[in-house]
């Protein structure tokens, strides 16, 4: 798989800027034309590196670190590092399945699954950011009312996280986060009434793709832009997901 160029280049200044690297400190703070004099001075030509970037398996050196959210220890297993990261890793795994899958019914029981994880890997993500702030802070953050609506809790809660900082609630992003909970939403409610099998709601395969392709536009796309308002290093498999490349129904589909 292959992603553009321009898509390349911006994956690799989102990873130095942004990703949880171990070279932090020398990169924080650099903007895009040095942060391209700074791999050249390491022997990475920057042309060259943006083309090695386009290939969807190549490791971006340095910035990139792909380490999940799994801690592996010998004789005791895996141990999550955080909930709301081990959902999203597990969101991801059911995108993948949702896209290899051949049989539209097992896709779309993947995709139910993909979108119902990241609604909660992102729940998950903006409790814990409420339970730091409230060791921290008189004005406490209500983590305990589950009434308050996941969209308020974007618009409330992030201006108090951030000291004053909002999320664009008016940009094509937002818009497809919102239609993207409502339909979560309802799959939660038919999969209660219909267990343990999803209807495909006469879905096309292609269908199915464009949905999948939104996910990058709309939920991961706002889970991204709330870790740089939150200024939270991000997993390099939240940006990768940003950049995801297009998903699309081959001929022999």
């Amino acid at each position: 798989m292959k992603i553009s160029e321009k898509q390349a280049k911006k994956l690799i200044f989102d990873l130095v800027k942004y990703s949880d690297h171990s070279n932090r400190s020398l990169t924080d703070g650099l903007k895009n034309k040095t942060i391209e004099q700074w791999f050249e001075q390491n022997k990475y030509p920057f042309k060259r590196l943006v083309s090695d970037t386009r290939d969807w398996e190549y490791t971006v050196p340095f910035v990139e670190n792909t380490m999940d959210s799994k801690v592996y220890i010998r004789g005791a297993g895996i141990i999550n590092v955080s909930d709301y990261q081990g959902e999203f890793d597990s969101a991801l795994a059911y995108r993948d399945l949702t896209i290899n899958n051949a049989d539209i019914t097992a896709c779309y029981v993947a995709y139910y699954a993909c979108i119902t994880t990241l609604f909660a890997s992102l729940t998950s993500y903006l409790s814990a950011k409420a339970e730091a702030y409230n060791i921290d802070n008189a004005d406490m953050i209500d983590n305990e009312d589950k009434s308050v609506s996941l969209e308020d809790r974007v618009s409330q809660w992030v201006p108090i996280l951030t000291a004053g900082k909002a999320l664009d609630m008016n940009n094509k992003s937002w818009a497809l986060f919102t239609a993207q909970l409502a339909e979560c939403n309802t799959l939660v409610g038919k999969a209660h009434a219909s267990n343990p099998t999803l209807a495909t709601d006469g879905l096309s395969s292609a269908q199915l793709a464009a949905k999948v392709n939104d996910l990058r536009g709309g939920i991961i796309s706002i889970m991204y832009e709330l870790h740089v308002l939150l200024n939270d290093e991000i997993k390099s498999q939240l940006i990768r997901a940003v950049y995801f490349p297009d998903v699309y129904v081959s001929e022999a589909a």
